[in-house]
């Protein structure tokens, strides 16, 4: 899926390879979707809720409520968001057999009108500004039926270059970084991975020696590892800036 505007002619008229540049670029953006793009606890706790049916009766109330306090704040589960906090708080009592269904449920959840969503403030003006001179991905590891719709009720579909869903994060991320980087013929120094997953987001983007910006919601990764570090987007947004505009200023020369 491409972002508005992403599609552009060649001089035989003919759209050009999806892996070739259509403009230049001084850096490129990975973002993550859920829990960075939209923050939505209610659809956790839609999952959560599905997941609790395949429980034993006396086992749901306890289960719900350890997830309800994960996402309060208030710890108690060693996970990295509300998706994984479910899930983790329910091994050895759920039938994992049944979470597929579960998260299926809970995705069309999120696209209906009854899930309350929120997009962090400034999301889409930073991008904007940031789009002319910089490659904006998504990498969800969400498959499309989680991804495509819910970015159109969020109305920010048309903000992304490349949408990635099922992108195997974290396996995948360091592949990612390195064909930008050919691609678009950028340093490592010129990629910044924003996420709230720590081991999915940020941890092999530093190991790829790029930039990364860090929602830490939870308290959940080591704290001051990652380039920028907030406890919401809108916290890292004026650092992605600076970042991203810093590189696209033309180099006096000595």
């Amino acid at each position: 899926m491409k972002g508005a505007g992403a599609k552009h002619l060649g001089a035989s008229g003919s759209a050009p390879s999806p892996h070739i540049p259509a403009r230049s670029v001084s850096s490129a953006i990975f973002w993550d979707f859920d829990g960075t793009v939209y923050r939505a606890p209610s659809a956790c706790r839609f999952y959560a809720e599905q997941i609790s049916l395949s429980l034993a009766p006396s086992e749901r109330a306890a289960y719900l409520d350890r997830v309800e306090r994960y996402l309060e704040g208030k710890g108690g589960l060693d996970a990295a968001d509300g998706w994984e906090a479910a899930v983790k708080a329910a091994e050895g009592q759920d039938d994992p057999a049944r979470r597929p269904e579960a998260f299926r449920k809970a995705r069309a959840y999120l696209e209906s009108g009854q899930c309350p969503i929120e997009v962090p403030a400034g999301l889409r003006a930073t991008v904007e500004l940031l789009r002319p001179t910089s490659r904006q991905l998504l990498l969800s590891n969400t498959p499309a039926y989680g991804v495509l719709g819910l970015l159109g009720r969020l109305g920010v579909a048309d903000l992304f270059d490349e949408v990635v869903c099922e992108a195997a994060k974290p396996a995948a991320l360091p592949a990612r970084l390195a064909a930008a980087q050919a691609i678009f013929g950028l340093p490592a120094s010129a990629l910044l991975s924003i996420g709230d997953h720590f081991a999915n987001d940020i941890a092999p983007a530093l190991g790829a020696g790029a930039a990364t910006a860090y929602v830490n919601a939870f308290g959940a990764g080591p704290a001051g590892a990652a380039t920028f570090e907030a406890p919401a987007l809108e916290g890292l947004l004026g650092s992605v800036r600076d970042w991203a505009l810093a590189l696209a200023a033309p180099q006096s020369s000595a």
